[in-house]
């Protein structure tokens, strides 16, 4: 990882603190923790440095989003992600106002919040995209290109999709289709992993072990791995407050946009939040 990211985790429940401090180290972070906002913005403000803050919205005293005015005041090159286990749609949109760089619910699956984490590290300026007309509906903010995924393809080109460059932004999960772009279903970070360890005679891997080593992967088809199943979905015209509200209903951070029963795109909610709020 080189020079390690340095990482400021900002909540007030002490042992999920611990546990993910404990987690983010384990994989190369330098990890600092603050108990409450004001103990976070005094970390920023005194120690300085950190290249992402992870920020719970929800905690006594100086709440996430006060926290992350200050922070920003601060440092303003510093990327903030605010944690939140009561996900709102108001609080997601104020946050971005704010300058947060994505909000994201709890509990987060460790290798997608290393891999967001990295991102924010990385990505310079993701949330400043200027907006050149106001977007209301979800045509209007989606990505219509990405790499599309059938189930007689191999585990390793899913692999290939969740190490692609930044850009289209972490995706929880990819999405398997037949020649028509209808769903087959739905293969995520942990089914890779899984695949993996099976095939190493039930070793525990880890992502960045499997990144290292995709040799690991047996020469399986996704249809061998894969959920079936239709995932949470939007169509091009709805609108983006209430898409906000069903991603945040169904904790997802990435929605497919499915137009006369076919995949036409994807919508993020970072996105959507982000054009919300301006």
């Amino acid at each position: 990882m080189g020079t390690p990211v340095r990482v400021l985790l900002v909540d007030d429940e002490e042992r999920f603190v611990q546990n993910l401090a404990k987690l983010l180290r384990g994989r190369g972070f330098e990890v600092s923790t603050a108990c409450d906002g004001a103990a976070g913005v005094a970390a920023v403000e005194t120690a300085g440095g950190f290249d992402v803050v992870l920020l719970d919205v929800k905690m006594p005293g100086m709440d996430g989003i006060e926290a992350l005015r200050r922070i920003k005041d601060i440092s303003p090159d510093t990327e903030v992600l605010m944690l939140t286990g009561h996900a709102n749609v108001d609080t997601g949109i104020e946050a971005m106002r704010e300058g947060a760089l994505d909000y994201l619910m709890k509990p987060c699956d460790i290798e997608d919040l290393v891999a967001k984490i990295t991102e924010a590290h990385e990505i310079e300026d993701i949330r400043r995209r200027p907006v050149l007309w106001p977007r209301r509906v979800v045509k209007e903010v989606a990505w219509p290109s990405f790499i599309r995924l059938g189930v007689e393809d191999l585990l390793e080109k899913a692999l290939g999709v969740f190490l692609r460059a930044p850009g289209m932004s972490v995706r929880d999960e990819l999405y398997v289709l037949d020649a028509e772009n209808r769903f087959q279903g739905v293969v995520a970070r942990r089914d890779l992993l899984e695949a993996a360890g099976r095939h190493r005679s039930g070793n525990s891997i880890e992502w960045e072990d499997l990144v290292a080593h995709p040799e690991w992967l047996p020469a399986e088809a996704l249809s061998g791995v894969m959920r079936p199943g239709h995932p949470v979905a939007t169509d091009p015209e709805a609108d983006l407050a209430e898409v906000a509200r069903r991603m945040l209903d169904a904790n997802v951070r990435c929605m497919p946009v499915v137009e006369d029963g076919r995949v036409a795109g994807i919508v993020r909610l970072t996105d959507v939040l982000q054009h919300l709020a301006g």
